[in-house]
């Protein structure tokens, strides 16, 4: 069977163009929504419309109207002054209407983001569109971890929802395996679709091999059948799963060469009468991520029947031909939906195009209703769960604003100590034999968490809510001057520090770091890149310009790809950062039989200079019962009741505390309110055009 493939095209939301009725009749105007494809010289060469094929006219006045348009890619252009949403009146694409036409709509990464919203397409409106399209809907993998649809049910309701949305086949990513062997077992059992990986064994046979919510499947491949066309499908998982997964939820597993798997099921496939064969894989194109890359994968079956690769696992948006192969793969949290044309003309010869919808052509699509209803009872019952206790702490972990102040974002915070042990913690458990005599150190980003947890309970939604972005927790080898090289980056938004108070003069950088394992010592006066004077490794000072001791730093996905860690290799990955910080609260809690106290900050982060840390007075405003003026009162300082405050002028407690950001109440029950004469919490009532305020207690 011959392959012929079409350029690989994508579908973007680019473009309106403001065209009069006149210029076409009307009836054949209305509502229409349309992609104009070009190719690289900008020269229009075909057009696709929800209504059907364009006549002649609309496409010559289309061709008008775009002659000054130089684009590579294709634009989506709709003109009315009603464009409504299309129901399952019709297609929204428009396919021959001879049945040699085979369409697959793919996703992968989802990492739990099936919910739409501005920047998440939503599995309803995907349903939507496999109904109007009589499509295949493949998933790549990593759908059951990341946001808080996945974790709280440990992947379930997120199978629940494919299911609904309906699904025909999903890839084991290596992020289905996070919960351990009988959560994945349990998941692959729900799903109303086969889970499969090609590659992936246990105790000989493969390890997805079995029944499901709908049928029996090999574990390996799927043959589906659409207009008279057999599409073969198989999946492969990427063998860096072996590290990239909690070590006791793969006992046992073997994952297989990705190439040999690859030529045994095209072989199989086409012996079974496969018109069409597809790889779906969660391989993904980092060379850095993967032993063997989708590209690679492509490369080595040049010469085979394999006609196109259906990726995941990098988290990029791929849309290409290599080595005669198109590859296609949609980015990650549900952001672009991949539409892969596939036609199989008389004499057995594959056509495929490959289009990128984005959530803004999902616009146009309305959800489907079953599905919607799925996820609204599931968002119920997610409520509920959010409710659960996993813990309690007699101190606020603070982060996020407060009082207008970005505290991570300036210096260390107590909830960015404890997600940065989080992730040692984690990793502990993940690095190899090799790696576990090496000093394990952590640095999370401030912006990656945003609300404090206050003092009391820690319920599963506070985790969540400060943790919003769905974060994986990575980790790679790096020395000591990378290490330098990171945090000079990261305290160059702190510019200067008052010498006689200690406030910090900065921007309030996303980046300003969190730290675990080891502390440092910079000063905010120096120059940019002349800041960072010590860093201490338990009893040791870091040299600068060490390139040969090895050091494993454990981060979220998004800090560890970026600047002085972008080119490292990554040694692994482990859980959603989410589940990593809840297991780690559950450990330090003994499964929540006893609170903990963790100290505002522990000075893991200090500046030096000319600035000498020394005691300060913080104001709290009194609201309720308020004492005379001049009266004295106690409170809690970090939990301990060692502090008397005098009310002054105006009900505002003036209390004094030592260098450095506290916690104070007034009572044990009381929410804490925050200080710190380095970020002028509690101490500056007005810093510029921006009033601050002090924080605020009841008394009773």
């Amino acid at each position: 069977m011959n392959k012929i493939f079409k350029r690989v095209m994508f579908f973007t939301a680019a473009a309106t163009i403001s065209l009069t009725v006149s210029a076409m009749a009307a009836d054949e105007a209305a509502n229409i929504h349309l992609a104009a494809f070009y190719d690289d010289n900008g020269v229009l060469v075909g057009v696709k419309s929800i209504n059907g094929e364009l006549s002649d006219k609309e496409v010559d006045v289309l061709a008008d109207a775009c002659a000054s348009e130089n684009v590579e890619m294709a634009k989506v252009f709709s003109w009315t002054e009603e464009l409504k949403p299309i129901g399952d009146s019709g297609r929204i694409i428009n396919l021959s209407e001879d049945e040699n036409t085979v369409v697959i709509l793919h996703t992968n990464d989802m990492h739990g983001s099936l919910v739409g919203s501005s920047s998440v397409i939503g599995s309803d409106r995907v349903a939507t569109l496999k109904i109007m399209e009589d499509a295949i809907l493949a998933d790549g993998g990593d759908a059951t971890q990341g946001v808080a649809l996945a974790s709280l049910s440990q992947g379930a309701d997120v199978i629940d929802i494919m299911s609904a949305a309906g699904y025909d086949v999903m890839a084991a990513g290596n992020h289905e395996f996070d919960y351990g062997f009988d959560i994945l077992a349990k998941n692959r059992q729900l799903a109303a679709f086969p889970i499969i990986s090609a590659n992936t064994y246990y105790e000989g046979a493969p390890l997805f091999a079995g029944s499901y919510n709908g049928g029996e499947t090999n574990g390996e491949n799927i043959i589906i059948e659409k207009n008279g066309i057999k599409i073969g499908i198989f999946a492969l998982t990427t063998v860096n799963t072996a590290t990239s997964t909690k070590p006791d939820g793969i006992v046992g597993v073997e994952f297989k060469d990705e190439v040999e798997t690859a030529k045994e099921q095209v072989k199989k496939l086409d012996e079974q009468g496969a018109d069409v064969i597809i790889a779906l894989t969660h391989m993904g194109v980092n060379p850095d991520a993967a032993k063997c890359t989708s590209r690679q994968l492509a490369e080595a079956m040049a010469d085979t029947k394999l006609n196109a690769i259906i990726d995941g696992h990098s988290h990029t948006v791929v849309g290409e031909v290599d080595s005669g192969i198109v590859i296609g793969q949609t980015g990650t949290a549900g952001a672009n939906v991949g539409r892969m044309e596939i036609t199989v003309d008389a004499d057995g010869n594959v056509s495929v195009d490959e289009v990128m919808l984005t959530r803004a052509f999902f616009d146009n699509i309305e959800p489907d209703a079953a599905t919607a209803s799925k996820i609204d009872n599931i968002n119920s019952k997610q409520s509920e769960t959010l409710k659960t206790v996993i813990g309690e702490t007699k101190n606020t972990l603070w982060g996020g604003s407060i009082n207008q102040i970005s505290e991570a974002r300036v210096g260390e915070t107590n909830l960015g100590d404890i997600i940065c042990d989080s992730m040692i913690y984690s990793v502990k458990q993940l690095v190899g034999k090799e790696y576990q005599d090496i000093p394990i150190i952590a640095v999370e980003n401030g912006g990656g968490f945003r609300t404090a947890i206050p003092n009391g309970n820690i319920t599963m939604g506070s985790a969540v809510n400060t943790l919003p972005f769905a974060n994986t927790v990575m980790y790679k080898a790096i020395t000591p001057s990378v290490l330098y090289t990171y945090l000079e980056d990261s305290v160059s938004s702190v510019t200067a520090q008052d010498t006689e108070t200690g406030f910090l003069i900065a921007g309030y950088s996303g980046s300003f770091p969190q730290i675990g394992g080891f502390c440092f010592e910079y000063d905010p006066n120096a120059a940019t890149g002349e800041k960072v004077k010590r860093i201490i490794l338990g009893d040791t000072e870091l040299e600068r310009n060490d390139t040969e001791t090895k050091l494993i730093i454990a981060s979220n996905d998004y800090v560890i790809g970026q600047d002085a860690f972008k080119d490292i290799p990554t040694l692994g990955e482990g859980s959603g950062l989410t589940q990593a910080v809840v297991d780690y609260i559950s450990y330090i809690t003994g499964n929540g039989t006893k609170p903990i106290s963790i100290a505002t900050a522990e000075g893991r982060i200090k500046t030096v200079g000319e600035y000498t840390p020394k005691d300060y007075t913080a104001h709290v405003r009194l609201n309720g019962n308020v004492p005379a003026e001049g009266s004295e009162l106690k409170a809690y300082v970090d939990g301990t009741a060692e502090a008397t405050g005098t009310v002054a002028a105006g009900g505002v407690l003036d209390i004094t505390v030592s260098d450095g950001p506290h916690a104070i109440k007034l009572y044990d029950d009381q929410n804490e309110v925050y200080v710190n004469n380095y970020s002028g919490n509690g101490v500056i009532e007005k810093y510029g055009d921006l009033y601050l305020g002090y924080p605020a207690l009841e008394v009773k």
